[in-house]
């Protein structure tokens, strides 16, 4: 038999009634019950670590993912302090989730063993046991390390057995899915998700979409192209009513363009990308707006501040004048018979004066500081508006290069290169809302762009993106979007009226321990390089947006030396243009 005193028993209640609130996802309300419950209990005690760990979920549902973790590891830190073994595994799980957010993935490795080897010597708790096995599986399966990760969910519902416990049942089984599927074994995959979304509460409405997107991908991966659009049909209309996901309609959209192209329907296949496009367009947007208004409502309350202080400031220079105004009547009193008395006043008023003057040319001074900086701000906001656009010249030739290639029949061109076309737009949407990402990622996105670009030359177009093997094993992170408007403008000044053999080439590299990007070209040189124009006689609105971009750029770059400029010659004559660029 359990004893439980008061306390424990108001632990639980408290536990529960934040439970309910995540649950709710009313993550301001979870975040103000923690802090009250935080401050009420200073010792490493049961309710303090209720309060930390809500208070983690709290900041990662409000996409704080530093401040997860840290309220996440604090709650750790407590529950080794209780020597509370279901709180140690709570506290783990909770860990590796918020690791993966952030992309910490060995921290997030080291913590699933170790998770697993506390639920191991537990033993008694078949759920966070589970979990365990889940988490492990889905290491081995981003490895690509298959048959562990297969091993690994199906003991996660070994051990589950007949516990109540739907959504760590489907978790196992959906994951499960998700491998026989890129093992190829699509008909074991299909009935899997089936089963995981039997599990899914039908009032889950968001939760049953993405499940349906799931089986539909199994679907399109097994070749039953219509079972797929019904089956997307159907959660295509749940996102709606759950709150219209614009990142779940997007994947919706580029699927259907997969299974209606493999059914040979072309134009349904390209009003599909389009409406990806769209909607991907609308996300842009949004995010955008977001950051705008984040940016004014911060720049706002600036101002309030600043001028509570102004007026502050002010007043106390009222009261400052009404008081030497006092001094001056006494003294004028006292002049006849103290003299001496009202030189120092005298004097006394002169310093005061000067003391003002002081402050007032601060204050001037600190006003056109604040010039200074609201204009940087306006340049910053500049340059995230043109970092999140892609050349709408580059987008148009690419449609009507698909076009061309739906109306000739070549249904095998036509798919490969709105596959590639996808690819690239979705790479733009993942890095035009991050500030910086891996070496990589960026080396796979002008990858991708050079290669469509390299199908629109007749003659083709030689490239290379290439990194030092250390900066590779590294994978350091460079800025989102700054090498390639260099790469666009090579491409398009350099190298789109030269005749012959078109080369560019694209090496990171680190020198004097800061990272470089040289971006070369054996194209015309910037003397040299004709002013395009459309035929009517109107400049290029493709190329004046790459030139509005990589005019920002320099501007931001050079004022800190950063980039560079080289004409490349061969005997005397322009042969290339080279460009230097320090990203960190």
């Amino acid at each position: 038999m359990f004893l439980f005193s008061a306390i424990g028993i108001q632990a639980f209640a408290q536990a529960d009634h934040l439970k309910a609130l995540r649950l709710a996802g009313a993550y301001d309300s979870l975040e103000v019950e923690a802090r009250a419950l935080l401050a009420a209990h200073a010792g490493p005690d049961e309710e303090r670590y209720e309060a930390l760990y809500h208070w983690a979920f709290a900041r990662s549902g409000k996409d704080d993912a530093v401040a997860a973790i840290r309220y996440g590891q604090e709650a750790l830190l407590i529950a080794r302090e209780l020597k509370d073994t279901v709180r140690i595994m709570g506290s783990l799980y909770q860990l590796v989730k918020f690791n993966v957010e952030a992309r910490h993935y060995e921290e997030a490795d080291r913590l699933r063993y170790e998770l697993l080897s506390w639920a191991k010597g537990y033993g008694r708790d078949a759920r966070q046991l589970a979990l365990a096995h889940n988490a492990v599986g889905s290491l081995h399966s981003r490895e690509l390390r298959h048959d562990s990760a297969e091993h690994h969910y199906r003991e996660g519902l070994r051990v589950l057995g007949d516990a109540d416990e739907p959504l760590v049942r489907q978790a196992l089984i959906g994951n499960l899915a998700g491998t026989m599927g890129e093992t190829g074994r699509h008909a074991e995959a299909i009935a899997l998700h089936r089963q995981a979304l039997a599990l899914v509460d039908s009032s889950d409405l968001p939760n049953r979409a993405w499940s349906l997107r799931t089986l539909a991908q199994s679907l399109i991966h097994a070749g039953r192209y219509k079972e797929a659009l019904a089956t997307m049909h159907d959660g295509d209309s749940l996102n709606r009513l759950g709150g219209n996901a614009l990142d779940l309609a997007i994947d919706f959209a580029e699927l259907r363009a997969d299974a209606l192209d493999s059914l040979g329907d072309h134009r349904g296949a390209y009003a599909m990308v389009k409406l990806a496009r769209d909607l991907q367009d609308t996300l842009f947007a949004r995010s955008l707006d977001e950051q705008y208004l984040e940016l004014e409502k911060r720049f706002e309350t600036r101002l309030k501040e600043e001028e509570i202080q102004r007026l502050d400031a002010e007043a106390r220079e009222r009261e400052e004048r009404l008081r030497v105004r006092n001094v001056l009547l006494y003294g004028s009193l006292v002049l006849a018979v103290l003299a001496l008395g009202a030189a120092g006043l005298v004097w006394r008023n002169l310093r005061e004066k000067r003391r003002y003057s002081a402050t007032l040319e601060r204050l001037n001074a600190e006003l056109k500081d604040q010039k200074g900086h609201i204009e940087e701000i306006n340049r910053l906001l500049q340059l995230k508006v043109l970092r999140a656009q892609i050349n709408p010249h580059f987008i148009y030739n690419c449609l009507h290069a698909i076009g061309n290639l739906v109306r000739k029949g070549d249904a095998v061109g036509a798919s490969s290169y709105l596959d590639g076309f996808a690819r690239l737009l979705r790479m733009v949407l993942d890095h035009s809302v991050k500030d910086r990402v891996p070496l990589s990622r960026e080396m796979d996105l002008l990858r991708q762009y050079l290669k469509l670009e390299s199908l629109r030359f007749a003659d083709g177009l030689d490239y290379e993106v290439d990194a030092e093997p250390s900066l590779l094993e590294e994978d350091d992170v460079v800025p989102a979007l700054v090498v390639q408007p260099f790469v666009e403008n090579a491409i398009w000044h350099g190298l789109a009226a030269k005749e012959g053999v078109k080369r560019v080439k694209v090496r990171f590299a680190e020198r004097q321990g800061r990272l470089v990007c040289t971006v070369e070209d054996n194209g015309m040189g910037r003397s040299a390089a004709p002013k395009r124009a459309h035929a009517d006689g109107s400049p290029s609105m493709g190329l004046q947006l790459t030139s509005e971009r990589l005019q920002l750029l320099t501007f931001r770059m050079q004022e800190q030396g950063r980039i560079t400029f080289t004409d490349l010659l061969e005997n005397g004559a322009p042969s290339g243009t080279r460009v230097d660029v320090v990203l960190g």
